[in-house]
């Protein structure tokens, strides 16, 4: 059995989020609780006082402060047709052949490639990733539509800008998916550039919209440090 690392966990839960294709066991024993609560009140039990639960306290946003590490170059966590600066606490990793083509069979892309995943050290899941594939000579927009099309299943509305990063031509897209199992849609985003070693496209993500947005400040530090990575002659 292989082990199965931080992409494909993510995966997994993208999967569970979007489709409601869970495990059953919490609300089975929900379900129980709630009766065994209903039989004791219709034999006049007294109700059991409980506690209230603390709110959790939302973690802050992330402050968007550089690591002064970038990722995309030779000789770096993971080589890309673009390069750009980690997070402040953030790292890169190169993803395998295997756990690339596991990646994309569950979030059905196919056009792209997962190459790496990015995150804090702490997380299991990995929120932002960079897909990427060889240089044919299409626009960033025509890189980019292809990527949202395999996203069009649970697509609710999408935004397109076409803007520049280091200089190269790309595009920027908003966009929010139906998550049947959170019961709102969440919001995520992605840049796509081509460039003669290849086309990428960094991809946003979060468990939902408030994560998305704490940790947005990452995806623009990657966006405003991006450049191209030299083609290195064979």
């Amino acid at each position: 059995m292989r082990r199965i690392t931080g992409g494909l966990v993510t995966a997994a839960l993208i999967v569970g989020a979007l489709t409601g294709c869970t495990s059953g066991d919490g609300d089975d024993k929900a379900g129980k609780a709630d009766k065994a609560e209903a039989a004791g009140k219709a034999a006049g039990k007294p109700e059991s006082s409980k506690p209230a639960s603390p709110k959790p306290t939302e973690p802050p946003a992330e402050s968007g402060r550089g690591s002064g590490t970038r990722v995309g170059g030779t000789g770096s966590a993971c080589e890309l047709p673009v390069s750009f600066e980690t997070g402040e606490g953030w790292t890169a990793k190169s993803m395998s052949v295997g756990d690339a083509a596991f990646l994309g069979s569950v979030t059905e892309h196919k056009y792209l490639k997962g190459t790496c995943e990015l995150d804090t050290k702490e997380r299991v899941i990995s929120r932002m990733l960079v897909w990427t594939g060889p240089a044919t000579g299409s626009s960033a927009r025509q890189v980019l539509e292809a990527f949202m099309a395999e996203e069009k299943k649970y697509l609710v509305e999408s935004e397109y800008q076409d803007i520049k990063v280091g200089g190269l031509p790309a595009v920027e897209v908003v966009y929010k998916l139906n998550s049947p199992k959170l019961k709102e849609d969440r919001e995520q985003r992605a840049l796509a550039v081509s460039t003669p070693k290849g086309a990428a496209v960094v991809q946003l993500r979060g468990f939902d919209t408030a994560e998305h947005r704490r940790i947005l400040p990452v995806y623009e530090l990657a966006k405003k440090t991006m450049s191209g990575t030299p083609v290195v002659a064979n």
